[in-house]
């Protein structure tokens, strides 16, 4: 019997987060206006220097030109929670999908992983503070210069106070939801793993409309994304593949993830038997893609070409890449993840009786054994995949500087060794190259084990955060030298994602996969009721 004040708590503790959520989202409006981080400002004569202004969006107030793309991500989170706080409140009904309590619990997951960035991009910017070196000249003609670094402001209060807030907010969605699910009736609180009704129309379309996506990204091979036109040799056509000529140093993470999640929207389409939040996962990955296409239609691609005119002399230009009939295809094959994801809700209001029939035909028992024996075969099987991903990086660059005249910053899973060039092996790529392989050869025998489960959590939230900071602080390198005819040279050379760096987020994901599968698998032992002795006596 759940005790009334169950239900009433987990009602506050929701309200509680919607509150604080809010309070976030009012925090950062006050940061467009209040610094950050500020340089002193200097009243002495002129010239002044220049002022350095970091708002909520990286910049001078509402100076989008100079905005950080990390803060402007953050802030598009915290408008995101805010804005989708109220389908906390929204109850889930028997008869239907229980969408309202798996978008409750994504909420407050991404309230805490928002809260963390909050924080990563607040010790950078502490760790690396905005410096600018100015010079002028005074009115008697004579040089002055400096240097201009900015300091914590008292936007940097609001800054750690917000993230604080968001990280309380997740915490307290999460509690709810569990009070809240103790309280609810024994039919609304059973787990939702069961197969998809076959046979009706919509179930039908949900499974079909996923490889229409993953056609158009086929015909995307050949029709460009993006056109430059005819330029002659140095034409830019850019595919669902990456630039023409394709390279295998081009296949970034923004070419190679629209690939996965399109092919494993296809490929899990038609049974997902132990996946049963399959559609919302198919309407996110549509809205997702849509934002990168928006991303990709702001930033379009470049490239400098250099040429030699009858002179001798050098000519040097840019290329710019205009959306072409790819773009048509793209948003094609969107709309048709969004629409499998609503089609395979609409199909889950038949899903509930179909499992009271099959329930009433086999014992529970022999059905949750089954699942069990699935989730195990996938738990045992997927560090594997991270070790096969570890043993291709060992190959392919997880960052790289993509120079061929000088030197090159590349970046392995074994450090910056390489197959051509050699190198020194880091000994903390080592140790995750042991981690993986350890969690992958304890898995046949512990993979049920709760400590194996979260280890292995652990192991890929300690890849995503690698890869983070190489995203936040990438790998810099400073050169120079001579060229053949004495002339100096130099440059300077900064690592950016690979092919190897999606590699090692398919990596992260089967190992939280395995863990995910491993913790599903564990069972509830029924405790005896303890009986107290007869009201007469003994």
């Amino acid at each position: 019997m759940v005790p009334p004040g169950e239900a009433r708590s987990g009602r506050l503790l929701v309200r509680f987060a919607q509150a604080l959520s809010l309070s976030a989202l009012c925090l950062w409006i006050v940061m467009l206006w209040v610094p950050v981080a500020a340089s002193p400002e200097d009243t002495s004569e002129e010239p002044q220097p220049p002022r350095i202004i970091v708002t909520a969006l990286g910049g001078p107030p509402f100076d989008l030109d100079e905005a950080r793309g990390s803060m402007v991500l953050v802030a598009a989170g915290v408008l995101i929670c805010a804005a989708a706080s109220p389908l906390l409140t929204v109850r889930s009904r028997p008869d239907s999908h229980p969408w309202p309590d798996v978008v409750g619990r994504l909420w407050s997951v991404g309230n805490l992983f928002l809260s963390v960035c909050v924080f990563l991009v607040s010790a950078d910017m502490l760790a690396n503070m905005p410096t600018f070196m100015w010079d002028a000249v005074d009115d008697r003609g004579r040089p002055v210069f400096g240097i201009v670094v900015a300091e914590p402001a008292l936007g940097a209060v609001l800054w750690a106070i917000g993230g604080l807030s968001l990280l309380a907010a997740g915490v307290c969605g999460l509690l709810g939801e569990v009070r809240r699910r103790k309280a609810a009736p024994a039919h609304c609180a059973n787990a939702r793993i069961t197969p998809w009704p076959r046979g009706n129309r919509t179930h039908r379309l949900a499974q079909r409309l996923p490889w229409v996506a993953l056609a158009c990204w086929v015909l995307m091979i050949w029709v460009p994304l993006f056109d430059s036109g005819d330029h002659g040799d140095d034409r830019l056509t850019v595919t669902s593949f990456g630039r023409v000529p394709f390279d295998l140093a081009d296949r970034t993470p923004g070419v190679i993830l629209p690939w996965v999640v399109v092919l494993a929207c296809a490929a899990t389409a038609k049974r997902f038997d132990t996946f049963a939040h399959w559609p919302l996962l198919s309407v996110a990955v549509g809205v997702g893609l849509f934002i990168q296409q928006a991303t990709m239609v702001i930033d379009l691609p470049r490239e400098r070409v250099e040429s030699t005119d009858a002179t001798g002399e050098t000519l040097s230009a840019i290329i710019v890449g205009y959306p072409s009939a790819g773009h048509y295809l793209w948003t094609i094959g969107c709309w048709a993840l969004i629409a499998a994801g609503i089609c395979g809700l609409l199909s889950d209001r038949r899903r509930i009786d179909r499992q009271m029939q099959r329930q009433a035909q086999r014992p529970t028992k022999k059905i949750n054994r089954r699942r069990q024996r699935k989730l195990q075969q996938w738990a045992r099987l997927l560090p594997f995949t991270a070790v096969g991903v570890w043993t291709v990086t060992v190959f392919v660059p997880v960052v790289d500087s993509f120079n061929d005249d000088g030197p090159r910053i590349r970046v392995t899973s074994l450090g910056e060794w390489t197959i051509d060039d050699g190198g020194d092996v880091d000994l903390f790529f080592l140790i995750i190259w042991a981690l993986v392989v350890a969690i992958a050869a304890l898995g046949a025998a512990f993979a049920p084990a709760r400590w194996w489960d979260v280890t292995a959590v652990i192991i890929a939230a300690l890849i995503v955060l690698v890869l983070f900071s190489y995203l936040v602080s990438p790998p810099v390198l400073m050169w120079d030298g001579q060229l053949p005819d004495g002339t100096p040279t130099g440059g300077m050379e900064v690592g950016r994602p690979s092919f190897g760096f999606g590699l090692w987020l398919i990596g992260a994901a089967a190992l939280v996969a395995a863990g995910i599968c491993g913790l599903l698998t564990q069972t509830k032992c029924v405790r005896p009721a303890v009986q107290g002795p007869p009201a007469g006596g003994v």
